[in-house]
């Protein structure tokens, strides 16, 4: 599924200041585009065998507008021992922080503060000949807290990305220098392609590059050690911001995910940046430790999940869940049911927003009472008995135009209490907006190019097109509620489980709760073993609030 905001003729009232009042505003609305034969089957899931070796790094820049590379620090770490450290300097470093450097190291030859090894300095070159040989040629695990800033800071060049990494930036950091001593990017060595998803996540990998080794089109796995053509090796890039948020939905600092993940040398502190002295090299060889260390202690939890991921591709807690469900034998609808509608996965991908939060009174004081809920994704779900649907065979759609309006005409909130209600929700509903109060996507705020969701009073606009659109029929119930009219309605359709897949399997959460998907609901295990969890007597604390947000993280 694509994510593609597209703009349409409908348009939503606005209050937001420095804009008119009302304003018109154009919306955005989330679209389903039909893949191909071949990805719409999906790849299949391989298995992965976590690299043993781990390339560390770190880098410093200079505190200006720039932020250009200083020095930097690196660790190869192999099974937990680290069997080589270093640093690198920028090539445009001025001579007396080389200087500085170079005293350093000399100073530290044998270094038993951090290890009895042997610390060396190398230039940018010979730095990026080492990440070469230990994470393109070996394969090993390349990995940093926030690796597209520290990979950007190596690079010589950067041009757009393009095919899988379109909309992203293509590093060129390998470098070859001709006859008059003049630097150009090697074509014979890959690119390294970044997409940025947000803050936490980005997707990464190398790019294909001509004359590529025999040896570097052999997959990974190959059982006959063989060539294969148009085989491209996309290396392990761990980005630690991007792990520690898909295990537990936080965001962390390098010193916060050391802190939670019981780090033994955590991050330092320093009083002044972008400068090279000895204090300042001190520091980042701490942080290349603290990240070494950091890295096996989230490799270590995200083991403890019985699934199969590799920990290079777990961007966020959704990845971590999905997994899970293959693991029990779940499959995607259109993989289950060939023969499933496309159309109607494209009106539900448009009728979906997500987690919102809404201020419907504004710079007026006013009583307020705090409230929590706990788990209340899976309290949902399971109420609406949405655990059916995903282990269903089969899913009906059977349009009910009809049925919805009467529905909507009959409700109460007192109906709302009722949880024989709840389970007739899951439909969507197609309107032509006038003056409903409905989810919608635009770009509410004059300093930000973001599209954002907010809840409206939605008109739709002038021209003949564009005017339908589809919402989940709760969306509805709220604005119906809100209003206290009926949209003009043009559709409606709800969805049905027909029977049980066939290959069910149980699994355990983070290899301690038991979940059987043929006999339980696992929405309302997750509630539940939630609920329970302060009362085990077989687990540590820390391990109990690890599992905790282990089963949050499954809220979603």
């Amino acid at each position: 599924m694509v994510d593609r905001h597209t703009p349409g003729e409908v348009c939503a009232e606005s209050t937001i200041e420095k804009l008119p009042k009302p304003c018109l505003l154009p919306i955005a609305v989330r679209v389903y585009p039909q893949r191909s034969g071949e990805e719409q089957e999906g790849r299949p899931q391989k298995s992965w065998r976590r690299p043993k070796a781990m390339f560390v790094f770190d880098t410093e820049t200079r505190i200006d507008a720039t932020q250009r590379l200083t020095f930097g620090g690196y660790r190869f770490v192999v099974d937990g021992q680290c069997l080589e450290e270093g640093l690198f300097c920028a090539d445009d470093l001025p001579k007396r922080d080389r200087s500085v450097l170079k005293k350093y190291v000399e100073a530290h030859r044998a270094d038993t503060s951090q290890g009895n090894r042997r610390v060396q300095l190398l230039s940018r070159f010979e730095f990026l000949k080492k990440i070469y040989k230990t994470a393109y040629r070996s394969r090993c695990l390349l990995v940093g807290f926030n690796l597209p800033f520290d990979l950007s800071r190596l690079a010589f060049d950067v041009v757009p990305a393009r095919r899988r990494f379109a909309g992203g930036f293509s590093l060129g950091l390998w470098t070859y220098f001709d006859k008059a001593g003049c630097e150009h990017v090697d074509p014979n060595r890959p690119r390294i392609c970044i997409k940025q998803i947000d803050s936490k996540r980005a997707l990464k990998g190398f790019a294909g590059h001509y004359n590529t080794d025999e040896i570097d089109r052999i997959p990974e796995g190959s059982k006959t050690g063989k060539v294969e053509e148009g085989y491209i090796f996309r290396g392990h890039f761990l980005d630690l911001r991007t792990l520690a948020f898909a295990l537990t939905d936080i965001g962390y600092s390098l010193e916060s995910a050391c802190k939670a993940f019981g780090v033994e040398h955590g991050k330092q502190r320093v009083a002044r940046h972008g400068e090279v002295t000895e204090t300042y090299i001190d520091y980042n060889r701490g942080d290349v430790r603290a990240t070494a260390e950091l890295a096996v202690k989230l490799l270590e939890e995200f083991e403890k999940h019985p699934i199969s991921l590799q920990a290079t591709k777990a961007y966020s807690p959704a990845s971590i869940g999905k997994a899970y469900l293959r693991e029990m034998g779940i499959e995607p609808i259109l993989k289950r049911q060939p023969d499933f509608p496309q159309k109607y996965l494209g009106f539900a991908q448009s009728a979906f927003f997500g987690g919102r939060t809404s201020a419907h009174i504004r710079k007026i004081p006013v009583p307020v009472v705090y409230t929590d809920f706990l788990s209340m994704y899976p309290t949902v779900n399971s109420l609406m008995g949405l655990w059916a649907f995903v282990t269903a065979r089969r899913i009906k759609v059977r349009h009910c135009r009809a049925e919805v309006a009467s529905f909507l005409r009959k409700l109460s909130p007192k109906d709302l209490f009722k949880p024989q209600t709840w389970k007739q929700l899951t439909g969507f509903v197609k309107v032509v907006p006038n003056g409903d109060v409905l989810p919608t996507r635009s770009k509410y705020s004059t300093s930000t190019n973001d599209w954002q969701v907010a809840v409206n009073y939605l008109h739709a606009g002038d021209h003949e097109a564009n005017k339908e659109l589809w919402f989940s029929l709760p969306d509805v119930v709220a604005s119906v509620l809100l209003t206290g009219k009926i949209p003009n309605i043009v559709d409606a359709f709800r969805l049905e489980p027909r029977g049980t897949l066939p290959n069910l399997k149980s699994t355990k959460l983070r290899g301690i709760i038991e979940v059987d998907p043929k006999k339980r609901d696992f929405f309302k295990v997750v509630i539940e073993e939630r609920k329970r969890l302060s009362s085990r007597a077989n687990i540590s604390q820390d391990e109990k609030k690890r599992l905790d947000r282990g089963l949050s993280n499954n809220d979603s």
